[in-house]
């Protein structure tokens, strides 16, 4: 099991973010298989990553304080038998998308999209297979919400339980979807509006598998899409 998170602030290089990852990154104790951090520069995705623990790993933090972007996002990898390589370490990126996974997929999602597709894929991750499903859906919807529900359509309906979360975003919103019918604790995702305080100046949604600081969490309930645009703005979709 993975651990993910996204932050969309206000303000770059949000003053809460050095705050927030010192506790993200005691995860990777008890998920020590990689950590990835990814961001938008001039609208473009930069993505810096390791197959090292991030607790061990100094760049983890240096990273995490110098990207200079509204939003962000994070992961640190359990890893389900495939090798500890960068290749397989998240977030993955294409295009404008950054994307990190949680879970399994139990289908061979590379024989369902084209080869201008499955041909992009680098390593041995289901997550990195469900990444160029969801992109190859995208493009042929015209829409990314309409492309994510398409793409996720047949991994519900499959006839092995998938048990997944995964957190998307182009640089102008982040999309966040939780399909798992297990306990909530597990590929969970939360989300929790911060306002403005003397401390940290600047509004913010955090988006993390897990709860980080204080604050009201709100879970995203098992087949909902949550939406946040750079404004904040918060939608909800169910499929």
């Amino acid at each position: 099991m993975c651990r993910l998170f996204a932050l969309v602030a206000e303000r770059s290089r949000s003053p809460e973010l050095p705050d927030l990852m010192r506790q993200f990154r005691e995860l990777s104790r008890q998920h020590p298989d990689g950590w990835g951090f990814g961001w938008f520069f001039d609208g473009r995705p930069q993505v810096e990553k390791s197959p090292a623990a991030a607790f061990y790993d100094p760049r983890f933090m240096t990273t995490c304080m110098s990207a200079d972007s509204n939003i962000v996002m994070a992961h640190i990898r359990t890893s389900g038998g495939t090798p500890l390589t960068p290749e397989n370490t998240h977030p993955f990126s294409y295009g404008s998308y950054i994307f990190e996974h949680d879970g399994s997929v139990r289908m061979d999602l590379a024989e369902l999209m084209p080869n201008e597709y499955s041909g992009r894929i680098q390593g041995q991750t289901d997550s990195e297979q469900l990444f160029y499903w969801i992109l190859y859906n995208i493009d042929r919807m015209g829409s990314i919400v309409r492309g994510i529900r398409e793409a996720v359509k047949p991994i519900n309906e499959g006839p092995e339980a998938s048990e997944f979360s995964f957190i998307l975003s182009d640089g102008q919103a982040v999309y966040s979807y939780r399909s798992a019918s297990c306990r909530e604790d597990r590929h969970s995702i939360l989300y929790r509006v911060r306002k403005e305080t003397d401390k940290y100046p600047g509004r913010s949604v955090i988006i993390s598998s897990q709860r980080l600081g204080r604050g009201e969490w709100h879970t995203i309930d098992t087949g909902t899409l949550l939406v946040v645009d750079k404004l904040r703005n918060i939608e909800e979709h169910s499929f």
